[in-house]
C-alpha cells in the first residue's frame, strides 16, 4: 500500500524538467530530500496508526497536502520516541553485540581482502547475535541471499515489520564534508554513507574496530587500548547493524530507507554512551549547538516480513563504471540526491 501510494502522488514534488532550446536537464538534491522526508512521513503515519490508533491522518492523498515544516516535525516527533524505546532496552540490557564473531587477519581495505572475508562468511556460515525488537520481530546479521561474490553479510528478519519502524541505526565515524578525510578512509570503500547536510559516516572503520576491540583478551578489563568501559559501549548497541544492509540486487527493490537523525544534547545522558557513532571532524563556521552527535537512522518503508533488509545505497550517477554487482533501482532519484546537472541527448528536439 505504501509503495503504490507513494508513487502515485509522489509527481506532486517533482519539478517539470528544463529541457529543450539547448537549456540542460537539472537535478535538485533539497527536491529528493524533500521526497525522502514525504516518504518517511507516510510511513510514521502508518506507524502512529497502527500502534497508537491514531485517526488524525486521514487518507494518504489529503496527507500530501500537509507542509514540508510540519513533515518534518512530525516525522521527528515518531523517530524520537522510538529512539528512546531502543535505547531503553539496550540500556536495560547492558549493551550487547550483535555482530557475528570477527575474523581473524583479514583487513578490510582492499577488494582482494572483502573477497577473502566473504569467502570464509559462505564458508563458515557465520552468524550475529539474534535481536528482539520491541515492536515483535527479530533481527539477525548472517550470510546475504544475495548471490555475489562480493556479497558477505546482510540483515534478516524473522516476523513481520509496520513500515515506519526504526529497524537499526547507522554505525560509523563522523566527518563534516568540509574537512580533509584521509584517503585510506574512502578508497574502495562501499560503506561510506552521506547525509543532506554533507554529514558523511563511516561504517567500514567502525567494523574493524569493534572486531579489534571483540578479539581483545577481557574485553572491557584488557583491551589494549586507553578505552574504558564506559566508551566501549558504543560498540555494543545491537541495532547499529545499519552497515550490513545489503543494496537490492538485481529484481529485487529497497524494503528500507535512511533518514538523517540528530542526538541532543537533550538526549537522557544515561543513554548516550550507547550512540554508535563518534565525532572525527565538525564545522568550525557551521556548528550545530543543539546537536549532540549527528547520525543516521534506517526505517521500514513497506511492510518487511521474514526476509532480507534492502537499503538503497544510491551510488553518484557521474562516479561509473560501477562495481558489477551494483545496479541504479532508480536512476531519476539518484540523479536528484547528487545535484547533478546532465546535457540531455534530445535537446535540439523541438
Amino acid at each position: 500500500m505504501i509503495r503504490s501510494t507513494f508513487f502515485n502522488i509522489i509527481n506532486k514534488f517533482k519539478k517539470k524538467d528544463l529541457v529543450g532550446n539547448g537549456l540542460k536537464k537539472q537535478y535538485f538534491q533539497g527536491e529528493q530530500e524533500q521526497i525522502d522526508t514525504f516518504r518517511v512521513f507516510l510511513c510514521s503515519n502508518v506507524y502512529k496508526d497502527h500502534y497508537y490508533g491514531s485517526q488524525e491522518s486521514g487518507d494518504m492523498e489529503h496527507l500530501a497536502s500537509v507542509k514540508y515544516g510540519k513533515q518534518k516535525k512530525f516525522v521527528s516527533e515518531i523517530i524520537d520516541s522510538q529512539v528512546v524505546e531502543l535505547f531503553e532496552q539496550v540500556h536495560q540490557m547492558g549493551g550487547v553485540c550483535s555482530y557475528p564473531p570477527p575474523l581473524r587477519n583479514l583487513p578490510y581495505y582492499s577488494l582482494e581482502e572483502k573477497l577473502k572475508r566473504c569467502f570464509e562468511i559462505k564458508k563458515m556460515d557465520v552468524k550475529g547475535m539474534e535481536v528482539q525488537h520491541p515492536r515483535g520481530f527479530k533481527l539477525r546479521v548472517k550470510q546475504s541471499l544475495v548471490d555475489h561474490v562480493e556479497a558477505g553479510y546482510g540483515v534478516h528478519v524473522e516476523g513481520e515489520i509496520t513500515p515506519g519502524t526504526v529497524v537499526a541505526f547507522y554505525p560509523g565515524d563522523t566527518y563534516n564534508a568540509r574537512s580533509v578525510i584521509p584517503p585510506l578512509v574512502i578508497k574502495d570503500n562501499d560503506y561510506m554513507i552521506c547525509r543532506y547536510d554533507g554529514t558523511l559516516i563511516d561504517g567500514r572503520s567502525w567494523n574493524k574496530r569493534a572486531d579489534e576491540l571483540a578479539l581483545q583478551y577481557k574485553y572491557f578489563q584488557e583491551t589494549g587500548t586507553n578505552a574504558t568501559p564506559k566508551d566501549l559501549q558504543k560498540y555494543r548497541n545491537p541495532y547499529a547493524i545499519g552497515n550490513f544492509i545489503n543494496h537490492p540486487p538485481m529484481g529485487k527493490k529497497p524494503n528500507v530507507i535512511s533518514y538523517s537523525y540528530n542526538f541532543s544534547h537533550y538526549f537522557p545522558k544515561e543513554l548516550q554512551d550507547f550512540i554508535p557513532n563518534r565525532k572525527v571532524t565538525e564545522s568550525k563556521v557551521f556548528k550545530d549547538t543543539t546537536t549532540f552527535q549527528p547520525a543516521m537512522v534506517i526505517i521500514a518503508y513497506e511492510p518487511i516480513k521474514d526476509q532480507e533488509l534492502y537499503l538503497n545505497y544510491r551510488f553518484n550517477p557521474v562516479n561509473q563504471p560501477y562495481a558489477d554487482w551494483y545496479h541504479q533501482p532508480d536512476v531519476e532519484e539518484a540523479h536528484r540526491r547528487w545535484g547533478e546537472t546532465i546535457q540531455s541527448p534530445f535537446s535540439f528536439i523541438k
